[in-house]
């Protein structure tokens, strides 16, 4: 053993032989691409309580792989890949908070049938929405669009890559030291600022499986990013569960819920201060440590 963590192994793999890796990547991108449609197809059908939650793991899955080698390409291909893809995203994102909601008051408030019901009509009317948006969406037309980003990515890292060239490294460590500094230097109680951190981290944690892949195994910063990403992700999703209670409904009759959503709140703001805190210091070891 040499000291250095696998992703910076990995990362300095492709410096050195970009052409394995390159074929690895294809079939990354090609794998994710068909992930995605095919998850389109089962939220459309309603095929699978979790479908919407795959689509929207594919679509950050195929932004993540378009980012990984955007820097060596100038095309408008990638651009409008990722503005579609960010925008399925976007028409998903209420229907998967109220499934969220959903899910985490059926176990602690099943007999208050006015909350259990209001939230029901709601993820179904913004499912309906969601479901209306994806039956315009041309998939052929994805499809298309996303294999030529695929092939406009390949052409120019192809052209553009100087061998031995430490670029993925150095970007890869960049992107890591700007999220732990964002999360060091941010206020615990600043929920929105938490939330920005977690998609950045959700970011990173799917360009290190783009390098697991390659070696068909999941590394170990892939698993420390996800609980990173799983512990701010429900604290984001219980902070935004307690607005809307206090918004629509009257504070009498939520007193016991809100209560308990807060003991919640506050053992994952425990988990933050501590447990994310140290993760975050594991990850910084592993991957910008002089070692590594």
């Amino acid at each position: 053993m040499d000291g250095r963590s696998e992703v910076t192994k990995l990362l300095n793999d492709i410096s050195a032989n970009p052409w394995i890796f390159l074929k690895e990547y294809i079939e990354y991108f090609e794998k994710m691409k068909k992930r995605l449609l095919k998850n389109i197809s089962y939220v459309f059908d309603e095929k699978g309580e979790d479908s919407v939650h795959d689509m929207r793991t594919s679509c950050r899955r195929i932004e993540a792989s378009i980012d990984f080698l955007e820097g060596f390409s100038k095309r408008e291909s990638s651009k409008k890949a990722k503005k579609k893809v960010n925008k399925i995203l976007k028409k998903s994102n209420k229907p998967r908070d109220y499934q969220v909601h959903l899910e985490f008051l059926m176990k602690i408030e099943e007999q208050n049938n006015e909350i259990i019901d209001y939230f029901k009509k709601r993820y179904s009317k913004e499912k309906e929405k969601l479901k209306s948006y994806l039956s315009s969406l041309k998939t052929s037309e994805l499809d298309h669009l996303l294999e030529s980003c695929l092939s406009f990515l390949v052409f120019d890292f192809v052209q553009n890559f100087q061998i031995n060239d430490p670029y993925f490294d150095n970007l890869y460590k960049k992107e890591f030291k700007e999220v732990y500094e964002d999360f060091k230097n941010t206020d615990r109680s600043d929920d929105k600022k938490l939330h920005k951190i977690r998609i950045k981290v959700k970011d990173l944690r799917y360009k290190t499986e783009i390098l697991g892949a390659s070696k068909g195994e999941t590394l170990p910063e892939e698993d420390m990013f996800k609980q990173i990403q799983d512990i701010l992700g429900t604290h984001h999703d219980l902070i935004i569960l307690k607005k809307k209670l206090v918004k629509k409904f009257q504070e009498d009759n939520i007193k016991a819920l809100l209560k308990e959503i807060d003991k919640e709140i506050n053992l994952l703001q425990g988990k933050i201060d501590v447990g994310v805190s140290e993760i975050f210091e594991k990850l910084y070891d592993n991957i910008c440590s002089e070692k590594a």
